[in-house]
Order: C-alpha cells, then structure tokens, then sequence
C-alpha cells in the first residue's frame, strides 16, 4: 500500500503515530506507542528529518526529550497514505457488521492493555 508512495511500513507506521498525536511526540513516546525499541525510533526519525517529513521541535515539558512533529511535506505524505488506505479499509471491511468491528477494537484495545503493563 504505501511502496508507490515511496514509504516504507516503518515510515508509514511513524508517520501516522506523529498525525494522530495532534502536537507531536517524543521519540521514547513513539516507540511506546509502536512497541519498538527507543534506538529504532531515534534512528528512522533522524532519517525521516533529513528527508524533510520530520522536524524536531523544542519540548517545553522536557528540555532534552524533543517533539518529533510533520513537516508539510510529512503532513501531505500522511493525506496520501489516507487517500489509499481509507478506500481500502472500507472496501475490506463493508461486508462485516459494525458491532463485530467495534468488538475487535475493543479486544485490540485490551489486549494492548494487558501487555503494555
């Protein structure tokens, strides 16, 4: 889905976290979030910056922990990764009752709950 986009998935994964946080994420946050390591984080935001998707902001909450925040061009990387993968989902998942999406969403959820402990 995002190789014609020239992403790979571990871009596209960073990429969504980071949009969805609203104000940007530390990379320690980021990598609770995919369940990576802190240094496999840190090593594809640095690329990700050099490529200009990501910026590094100062973190008025920690002085050395920066916010890894999109760049425009990481903000229209992300509407194109929505562009392809909404019609997906909804072409994939029509035929499935809303009540069993919703039911393994809330099963994700707490399964995430139990190991992130």
């Amino acid at each position: 889905m995002t190789e014609a986009l020239g992403l790979t998935s571990a871009r596209w994964k960073v990429i969504g976290v980071i949009a969805l946080s609203n104000s940007g994420l530390t990379v320690p946050g980021i990598a609770r979030v995919l369940g990576q390591s802190r240094q496999a984080v840190q090593r594809i935001t640095d690329v990700m910056v050099t490529d200009g998707l990501l910026s590094y902001q100062t973190n008025p909450k920690h002085k050395r922990s920066v916010l890894v925040v999109l760049t425009e061009e990481g903000k229209t990387a992300y509407q194109a990764l929505r562009d392809v993968q909404d019609p997906w989902a909804i072409r994939n998942t029509e035929d499935i009752p809303i009540e069993d999406l919703d039911a393994g969403l809330r099963l994700v959820h707490r399964l995430i709950q139990k190991f992130d402990k």
